[in-house]
């Protein structure tokens, strides 16, 4: 029984910088993953946000043309 102990024991302090190394490389992995989605999501909304504003810019512009060929056709007003 004590050998078997003993046995346990050493394999764990034998193990255990590996073990340690797993975890802490493990836990960056799922931190780093964490941040990437973070930034992916506000990139995402950023482009969202960029295409509105284009959408609402070509509004503008074509109404700013409608206007102007109104007053062109109809220079008496």
């Amino acid at each position: 029984m004590e050998f078997l102990l003993a046995f346990a024991l050493t394999a764990l302090v034998a193990t255990g910088g590996w073990i340690a190394w797993a975890a802490v490389r493990g836990w960056s992995r799922l931190r780093d993953r964490r941040h990437e989605l973070r930034l992916a999501q506000a990139r995402s909304a950023a482009e969202i946000r960029r295409a509105e504003l284009a959408a609402q810019m070509r509004e503008i512009e074509l109404a700013n043309e409608t206007y102007e060929d109104f007053v062109r056709r109809h220079p008496e007003r």
